[in-house]
């Protein structure tokens, strides 16, 4: 099995435990904070803006262009914050159309690369499959946990 077809594997598994974990919540905890002040429509608005920044970073590959992915850790949790502010006042349906959209541009993305553009060291120094990786699986992964816990 090739590397690719591994991580899409594995995307779509961590993604699948996600929404079971999603739609698991009680309908009176949907609305209650479970990662900080974060609800369940937070956190799937957070994973959709972070599926969206992952397909940035193979779509920029595919043009050529992984030179100019930036992305800083130092700059998360100030990201974090602006695009928890921008979806405040979005309804959980609209949160979930959004990553199911950004999902499937991830998805297509990933699925337009070979194993050799993993290596591929992008303009913040790290490889495209670590930020498949971060965006992608683990992070659908890590809060699937969060929504579990609730």
């Amino acid at each position: 099995m090739s590397a690719v077809v591994s991580l899409a594997d594995g995307l779509h598994a961590a993604r699948a435990a996600f929404l079971a974990a999603l739609e698991a919540v009680p309908a009176e905890r949907l609305d209650a904070p479970i990662v900080e002040a974060w609800t369940a429509r937070d956190l799937v608005w957070h994973v959709a803006f972070w599926t969206e920044h992952g397909a940035d970073a193979i779509e920029m590959v595919l043009a050529g262009r992984g030179d100019a992915f930036d992305y800083d850790t130092a700059r998360t949790d100030a990201m974090n914050a602006a695009e928890a502010a921008r979806g405040a006042d979005m309804p959980l349906r609209a949160a979930r159309e959004r990553e199911a959209t950004a999902f499937g541009r991830f998805g297509a993305a990933l699925g337009r690369i070979d194993d050799g553009a993993l290596a591929t060291r992008l303009g913040n120094g790290d490889t495209l499959e670590a930020v498949i990786r971060y965006d992608g699986p683990d992070h659908y992964a890590e809060h699937a946990a969060h929504l579990q816990a609730a």
